[in-house]
């Protein structure tokens, strides 16, 4: 193994302040990602080093090793020392604001090392679904995150990830009786998961249209955001026991507040209300080109798995137009 690879780009990150790295700097780096090639165990030896450097040296390795991950390498060389080191750093930059007083000149260090270690942390959950997981149902971890993410895309971008949701979701649209089976990947709120349904469906369904594609691809994280609007096509609704008509599903709230019929989400479409609201492109960041956000149409149902299903939502044939909200313009 090279060990003077890893020796040079340690002894450089010790040295590192902040800021551009310099000459000596990159050719260390260099060298380094070249042995991570050759001989994949070294990232691993790295990545045991963080917790001794230096906040600046070792948010910059950190993202180095974050790098590697996005080309292909195994997370789990690195992903669990990186996360260990984020876990270290947030209370005490937590601390700092909690306490409404001027950040030590530790927690000052901390705070300005710690985008980069964001930016390693994001690229390293996005293939670590069990540690997403488990830190999502971590309230006083969510907590600190939603606290801090004003002032830091450190905290900003990692709270993201741990929002973001994956799942199966079943499109059915009353008036025509058509369904469509769709997948989503990493969505946070209902509005960014419109945008991505329509430019999904389309043409296909009444009242569709051809998709915005500059909105599109923002929301696809193809494109950096920028200021646009985007406005429903159709009202999104879902069912919930209990309740005698369809409930809307709220754009601003999570994905996962969507309602289940047997283990599967499923929206139901009507003709969108005159005036409805619009929502703008802040609703699809912070964005993480790491897990970018999608929406795939998989399968149009048959007119029979559509009936079953419209059934199952307690709205049989015949009846589209008899239930409240089912066809409301």
């Amino acid at each position: 193994m090279n060990d003077a690879a890893l020796t040079d780009l340690l002894a450089a990150c010790r040295a590192y302040a902040g800021g551009r790295v310099d000459s000596r700097f990159n050719a260390a780096a260099q060298a380094f990602y070249a042995s991570a090639v050759a001989q994949p165990k070294i990232v691993a030896r790295a990545a045991r080093e963080l917790g001794r450097l230096p906040p600046p040296g070792a948010a910059v390795l950190a993202n180095m090793l974050g790098t590697i991950i996005e080309k292909g390498g195994s997370v789990e060389r690195s992903g669990p020392a990186v996360w260990e080191l984020y876990l270290a750093w947030l209370p005490q930059i937590h601390r700092g604001f909690a306490g409404r007083k001027e950040l030590s000149p530790r927690q000052r260090q901390l705070l300005d090392a710690f985008q980069l270690l964001g930016q390693s942390v994001v690229s390293h959950l996005s293939a670590m679904p069990r540690e997403r997981m488990l830190a999502a149902g971590n309230k006083a971890l969510m907590a600190q995150l939603a606290e801090l993410q004003d002032y830091t895309p450190g905290a900003a971008w990692v709270r993201q990830v741990l929002l973001s949701r994956s799942d199966d979701l079943l499109v059915l649209h009353l008036s025509s009786r058509q369904g469509f089976r769709l997948r989503y990947e990493n969505i946070v709120n209902g509005f960014h998961l419109f945008t991505l349904i329509q430019a999904a469906i389309g043409e296909r369904l009444p009242g569709g249209r051809s998709p915005n594609r500059f909105i599109v691809d923002m929301a696809r994280c193809v494109t950096v955001a920028e200021e646009g609007n985007d406005e429903p096509w159709w009202r999104y609704e879902t069912v919930q026991p209990g309740e005698p008509s369809l409930v809307e599903v709220s754009g601003e709230a999570s994905v996962e507040t969507i309602s289940r019929i047997d283990g599967r989400q499923i929206i139901l479409l009507s003709p969108a209300a005159e005036g409805a609201a619009l929502w703008d492109t802040s609703f699809f960041t912070p964005q993480l080109f790491a897990m970018p956000a999608n929406v795939v149409l998989e399968e149009a149902l048959t007119t029979g798995e559509a009936e079953d299903w419209f059934a199952k939502a307690g709205l049989p044939s015949g009846e589209a137009t008899g239930v409240e909200g089912a066809d409301r313009a």
